[in-house]
């Protein structure tokens, strides 16, 4: 006992306090230890998949780890909760971080490094999807670990859209656009040929990025070269038009996500653009209303272009001991699992994180009975990602405040609005 007490001493000494944690973790688990983990997967399917993992980690990890999830509401609200608890000294042990909140937690140093547990256990991280590496480092630490990552489907009904012509997915914007008005025409206005919900560094990202190769935020994520260029001002002219023609739904101010499917289930509404991780939802509910559902690329001016969002999984570094920290990382290391990352996938629909998932027979499998799966991994080819950014996330709200105050308001001209931006812009970079 002695000699492992001076081996574990001499290491700690050797390796500095952060690789210190790893030693402290071999002696304390021998002690049970319970982790809260906040999250925003709130539909059926997402909680089901979640409450599986969680229940199968705690009955099979030996180390005497409970995991405890927390729903906390939507990407924001967990954003929202975990920046308080911080501040009051109670937060969570792990949190599922939207990519817009990470680069604020990182910047403040509130994300545990997870260098030295990866560079301990050999943890491959050239098995991570490149696509969806970006926000995974900060200042060469690796903050987080890819979860629930999703790139934007385009759903539509497929009888719908071959009534007018078309048997296929469209392959531009402008072709969705002439056949989206075409559906409302030949409707006599009592079907939309398309939706879009507001959220700008998603779904407008991606539309303003086909237009200026970058998006509604710069590469190097210090300004906003869409407000001078005049990338914005056409898409948000373009779209101001399309809804005031009618064939394009203006979202609902509350809910908008849920109306919005609510719509196409009930065949008022021909097609959306929503995440991939709602696939499965989405694809149950268009069955269970008798709907051809037609799963594709999402498109924009000229060709396809497509966003990259959703969440990742962050260890909270304040108010945690070294043990809990411990404990975070093996639940991570379980979540990232062949398994997990393929059974996930197949689950909700979010992407698959890891390039051996892609290779199980249960992503294969799946892959050959929907396509719409598949695809959502194949258009990270040319999908983007908005710009990792401090600015980011203060950024992207006030763009769809923005966009909100046009699209749904409706009382004021897509130049006034890139005028406003313009001034907001001047004070956030």
């Amino acid at each position: 006992m002695k000699k492992l007490f001076v081996v574990l001493l001499m290491g700690a000494v050797l390796l500095g306090s952060a690789q210190g944690i790893l030693f402290a973790e071999a002696a304390a688990f021998t002690e049970p230890v319970t982790i809260t983990f906040w999250h925003a997967r709130g539909s059926s399917v997402d909680a089901q998949w979640l409450e599986k993992s969680i229940n199968e980690f705690n009955a099979t990890n030996n180390l005497g780890i409970t995991v405890e999830g927390v729903y906390q509401g939507y990407f924001s609200d967990v954003q929202a909760k975990t920046l308080a608890a911080i501040a009051a000294g109670d937060p969570p042990t792990l949190a599922e971080i939207s990519c817009t909140a990470i680069p604020l937690l990182a910047t403040q140093d509130l994300l545990v490094d997870m260098t030295p547990y990866v560079n301990r256990d050999g943890f491959d991280m050239n098995n991570i999807v490149e696509a969806v590496s970006d926000y995974i480092y900060y200042n060469g630490q690796i903050v987080t670990m890819p979860y629930t990552r999703g790139t934007a489907i385009m759903y539509y009904n497929k009888d719908m859209y071959a009534e007018v012509g078309l048997d296929r997915a469209p392959t531009t914007l402008e072709e969705l656009n002439h056949y989206a008005k075409l559906i409302y025409e030949n409707s006599n206005g009592a079907v939309q040929g398309i939706g879009y919900t507001i959220e700008a560094n998603y779904y407008q990202h991606y539309l303003v990025q086909s237009l200026n190769g970058v998006g509604i935020l710069d590469a190097d994520g210090t300004g906003a070269s869409c407000l001078e260029d005049g990338s914005l001002l056409r898409f948000l002219t373009d779209w101001y038009e399309w809804t005031e023609e009618g064939w394009c739904a203006i979202p609902a101010l509350s809910s908008a996500s849920s109306v919005v499917q609510e719509d196409f289930n009930n065949k008022s509404l021909a097609a959306f653009v929503s995440s991939s991780n709602r696939a499965t939802t989405i694809l149950n509910n268009a069955k269970a209303n008798g709907i051809d559902l037609g799963m594709s690329y999402t498109v924009g001016y000229g060709g396809y272009s497509a966003p990259i969002g959703g969440g990742s999984l962050g260890i909270i570094n304040r108010d945690n001991s070294d043990l809990e920290i411990a404990a975070a990382w093996e639940f991570i290391k379980f979540l990232m699992t062949d398994a997990q990352v393929a059974g996930n996938h197949v689950a909700s629909g979010v992407l698959p994180v890891t390039y051996s998932s892609i290779e199980t027979d249960i992503i294969q499998d799946c892959w050959a009975e929907n396509e719409g799966y598949r695809i959502s991994y194949e258009q990270l080819d040319f999908a983007s990602e908005i710009a990792f950014s401090p600015h980011v996330s203060e950024w992207s709200s006030i763009v769809k405040s923005a966009m909100s105050q046009l699209i749904q308001g409706r009382n004021i001209t897509p130049e006034e609005v890139v005028e406003n931006l313009k001034a907001e812009a001047a004070m956030v970079f």
